[in-house]
């Protein structure tokens, strides 16, 4: 990856990947959908059902990748090539992926993306109406660890890690 060879990371800031125990890559995950005690569906972003999109670009070969998860925890990852792929998440994954994305802020993080790191990824990405912006570049404003580790997740679900 191009972050590997610039020594830059998605999780540069220290940020611990997330922890799952679910499968990966690109494979669809079947959710049950169930009541759950507390009167929330059980494979149902937050309460606000609020979409969740990653856009990555640039890098060392360029392009744009794109991962989106529905309300529901469907998601539609597009690669740099414009092949897509569509999966489902584990509940697991979207409890996690429910709770982060809750976390992130309005008005967005810290700023737009830092031009001084060639061949970097830049991210955008999108909650509801919050959007946050960063490079992965170390000299610039890093975003959040909840913002690095939604992107991880969305990365590995879909298949773009």
């Amino acid at each position: 990856m191009a972050g590997l060879l610039t020594g830059c990371s998605a999780t540069g800031s220290g940020s611990p990947a997330p922890a799952s125990d679910t499968p990966t890559g690109g494979t669809a995950t079947a959710t049950s959908g169930t009541a759950t005690p507390s009167g929330t569906a059980s494979g149902v972003l937050a309460a606000t059902a609020r979409p969740v999109t990653l856009t990555r670009s640039g890098g060392f070969a360029g392009g744009t990748e794109t991962v989106t998860v529905g309300p529901d925890g469907r998601w539609t990852a597009t690669d740099r090539t414009g092949a897509a792929r569509t999966g489902q998440l584990s509940p697991a994954e979207i409890d996690r992926l429910s709770a982060l994305s809750g976390l992130i802020p309005q008005g967005g993080g810290p700023g737009g993306p830092d031009a001084r790191c060639a061949d970097t990824y830049t991210y955008r990405l999108t909650v509801g109406q919050n959007t946050v912006d960063w490079t992965d570049c170390q000299n610039g404003p890093q975003p959040s660890s909840t913002a690095t580790e939604v992107a991880d997740l969305l990365l590995r679900v879909g298949g773009l890690r």
